[in-house]
């Protein structure tokens, strides 16, 4: 009917006035419009002016519906092209009304909505306001909203919503973002229209979500709705998950994983514990949602996608089954790596923890390692780092972190060497500490020394020695520069602990008094080696003072005292200048060394019994009492008591004569017990010589003849003569036969006649005239009873 009306019809349009385009147009063709093509209407608009073409426009939009989609798309391009035309030859056809919405329907009528936006823009002057909308397409809608600056303005974006919430709103919402998306320009929302956006499309959707089949998850999800996707709260996604199965879940999360870098830190976690809800109520329902899969990265993102790194490592265990292996390590957060490397044993693992690293040196390595070591102090089981993994993961750890050092600030290092890397700072080399410190000011030198100080127990003595130098370098670097990084503080204590913490007691006396100003007194002792306060007491006085000696032994006797005590002693036999100590200092650094000397003679191996006596304690060893002596030989065997003995003798002549006849009676008593017990300690020795120096030394001097004749078998010829004082020579000469016995006597005079000749000989005549037998001779009865008051140990003179 249109075919064969047209071609009678369009004979005579040249001739058509207006009441004709109207009547035919307006009334009697309107049953058969919807068949009108576009090469027909090329052909109308050929013959029409402006009036008429507004008449056509009106026409067709009163029959729009009846048409078909195909035939709608045909027309426009032919009505399109007649303004463009008249455009062209100067006529606007009311393409510039004041009035956008009128001149629209004038134009396009509802034709308008398959007009690209472009071109009603160059068509329609002043066209981009929001006037028109309601004559818009969804998709002109979303082309006026990329280029009109609405996806930045809170109220323009309204007003597009309020033009798309209509009768077809979710496929007008649908073209809307579609449209949007095939923008030529990126789209650049601002977060909170995207709000306002994300909230007006999910109201709308939402009431469709019973009737979702799988493509329409997909169809939302991945591609419409992923410009909004940043602004989905927990609330949107709970009420989606209460709609899907397990295959829609995997889509959701799969595309909220695709815009996870555009959320804010806060939104990804507050939409995790949506996810993870969902599938703790599906396990328990029975439905894993493919937890259970052998492959546990793809399970892993299946379950979580990108979220994985704010699910608790203990929630990934009891969902996934198999988890805790390190096969999804590349999607787990640094804090869950920390917790998988805490309880799956990779801290005693070397090939396990190289993983680790492997993992988090990546492009964040600075940041994931930060949080790894972080996590890792959290995590409820102490920290017991195997030594060898501990290198590793500080090699690794330094080796990142290093990259940042000139980029440090103050907190940096704070962060850093006080929290996060304190677990593994005993492995920190020399090396390490040389770096770091060519990157510190004196702050963060103090704060690298307290940290390194933390952790000095847990390293060995070996790199406490080996980071010494360096911490010493950086300083006398520091204060050849004009910086003395505060070592001239006034108080000692504070400034020693600041520039070495632990560290100043392997820092040499001298460094310590060349770097920090007023060194020398004892206010820092505390923390200095014990070798330190040997050459501190050796410098100052201290060995003629017996206020200072003291506070030396005060700082000694702590909790390592035997150690320190042997370590000051030590240390201050190797002092450059002759030891030269005030007696009654001496005896108070006897009285002290001995008190806490004497709680270990238990425990005492034969070389502690030499190392003390024959070396350590010889400069105090002239003020060792009776009573320290009995309570040394109490605990000694045979052997010590000759190492005593020696000891004792070494310093024999450095003792007072009263201090040696003190000492005598000790060393007598203890032989004597030891023969009751039935132990000779060698006093049957052949040699007579050699036995006496062993069981006396040069305290054989004071020991009664007749107890040396009772202990030394043998004793009475004239062997040991050198050892003997000349009283003892007298007794020996009046009960050997000697005084009738020209060779033996002069054995004796041979004996007499040295450097203390005269001494020697009044005292032997003396001595002789006492001798029981010399009494009898001349008749003096009273001799003997003189003799048996007398009998017991001797009170001689020693020789000059």
């Amino acid at each position: 009917m249109m075919n064969r009306a047209f071609a009678i019809l369009s004979l005579h349009f040249e001739d058509f006035e207006s009441h004709d385009w109207v009547s035919w147009f307006t009334v009697k063709l309107v049953p058969l419009l919807p068949s009108l093509t576009a090469e027909m209407l090329q052909r109308v608009t050929s013959y029409t002016d402006c009036d008429a073409y507004h008449v056509i426009v009106g026409a067709l939009s009163s029959v729009f519906e009846q048409m078909t989609s195909l035939r709608q798309q045909e027309l426009t391009p032919v009505l399109l092209g007649y303004l463009k035309q008249r455009r062209a030859s100067g006529s606007t056809c009311s393409t510039n009304s004041s009035n956008l919405s009128t001149c629209l329907w004038a134009c396009f009528g509802k034709f308008s909505i398959y007009v690209d936006y472009e071109d009603l823009r160059g068509l329609i002057e002043g066209f981009g306001s929001f006037e028109a909308l309601d004559l818009l397409s969804a998709s002109q809608v979303a082309q006026l909203a990329a280029q009109s600056g609405a996806l930045n303005n809170a109220d323009l974006i309204r007003l597009v919503f309020d033009r798309l919430d209509g009768d077809n709103a979710l496929q007008d919402v649908g073209e809307f973002l579609t449209a949007l998306l095939r923008t030529s320009q990126a789209l650049d929302i601002n977060p909170v229209v995207r709000d306002i956006m994300m909230n007006r499309a999910f109201a709308i959707l939402s009431l469709h979500f019973e009737d979702f089949e799988s493509h329409d998850w997909v169809s939302w999800f991945t591609v419409k709705l992923v410009p909004l996707l940043p602004s989905l709260t927990p609330e949107m996604l709970q009420r989606v998950t209460s709609y899907t199965d397990c295959d829609a879940y995997h889509v959701i999360v799969g595309a909220l994983s695709s815009v996870f870098e555009q959320m804010t830190s806060l939104r990804q976690q507050e939409l995790t514990p949506v996810l993870l809800g969902y599938l703790k109520q599906r396990r328990a329902s029975g439905s894993t949602c493919s937890t259970n899969s052998s492959n546990l990265s793809t399970c892993l993102w299946a379950c979580f996608g990108k979220f994985s790194i704010y699910v608790d490592y203990e929630d990934l265990r009891g969902l996934i089954e198999g988890f805790g292996s390190f096969e999804a390590l590349d999607l787990l957060s640094a804090s869950q790596v920390a917790q998988l490397a805490a309880q799956s044993g990779a801290l005693n693992n070397a090939d396990l923890i190289r993983l680790v690293f492997d993992r988090l040196d990546g492009d964040n390595a600075l940041q994931d390692v930060g949080e790894f070591l972080t996590a890792l102090l959290r995590t409820s089981q102490a920290l017991d780092i195997n030594p060898v993994v501990r290198d590793i993961m500080m090699n690794r750890a330094f080796a990142i972190l290093s990259l940042h050092f000139e980029d440090f600030e103050s907190h940096d290092w704070v962060s850093w060497f006080t929290v996060k890397l304190v677990p593994l700072l005993p492995s920190l080399t020399a090396e390490m500490l040389q770096r770091v410190t060519s990157y510190t000011d004196c702050d963060a030198y103090h704060v690298i020394v307290g940290a390194l100080s933390s952790v000095f127990e847990q390293m060995t003595s070996l790199r406490q020695q080996e980071l010494t130098p360096v911490l010493l370098g950086y300083l006398k670097q520091r204060r050849a520069s004009g910086s003395t990084c505060s070592t001239n503080s006034s108080n000692l204590s504070t400034c020693l602990w600041a520039c070495f913490g632990k560290f100043s007691i392997y820092v040499d006396y001298e460094d310590l008094r060349g770097l920090i100003e007023g060194f020398g007194s004892f206010e820092a002792l505390d923390l200095l080696s014990a070798s330190q306060v040997a050459q501190l007491a050796a410098q100052s006085g201290a060995l003629n003072n017996a206020d200072l000696i003291r506070l030396v032994f005060d700082r000694l006797d702590g909790d390592n005292a035997l150690q320190d005590v042997g370590e000051f002693l030590t240390a201050l036999l190797r002092t450059s200048q002759a030891l030269d100590i005030n007696p009654v200092v001496r005896d108070i650094m006897m009285n002290r060394a001995f008190a806490i000397l004497s709680l270990h003679f238990e425990d005492f191996e034969s070389h502690d019994w030499v190392s003390w006596f024959t070396v350590k304690l010889v400069p105090l060893l002239p003020s060792l009492t009776a009573e320290m002596l009995q309570r040394v030989t109490s605990y000694t065997d045979c052997d010590a008591y000759h190492v005593i003995v020696g000891a004792l003798s070494s310093v024999f002549e450095q003792m007072t004569s009263l201090r040696q006849q003190e000492l005598t009676p000790v060393l007598l008593g203890y032989l004597k017990q030891r023969r009751a017990s039935g132990s000779t300690c060698s006093t049957n020795s052949s040699n007579l010589s050699t036995c006496l120096w062993a069981c006396f030394g040069k305290f054989s001097i004071y020991v009664d003849y007749e107890d040396l004749r009772g202990l030394i078998e043998g004793f009475g010829s004239f062997e040991a003569l050198d050892l003997l004082s000349a009283s003892q020579v007298a007794q020996l000469a009046a009960q050997s036969g000697a005084l009738n016995n020209a060779d033996l006597i002069r054995l004796v005079f041979d004996r007499l006649d040295g450097d203390n000749a005269l001494q020697d000989v009044g005292e032997f005549l003396t001595a002789l005239l006492r001798t029981s037998q010399v009494c009898s001779r001349f008749g003096h009865q009273s001799c003997g009873e003189r003799h048996h008051d007398e009998s017991g140990l001797r009170h001689p003179q020693p020789p000059f």
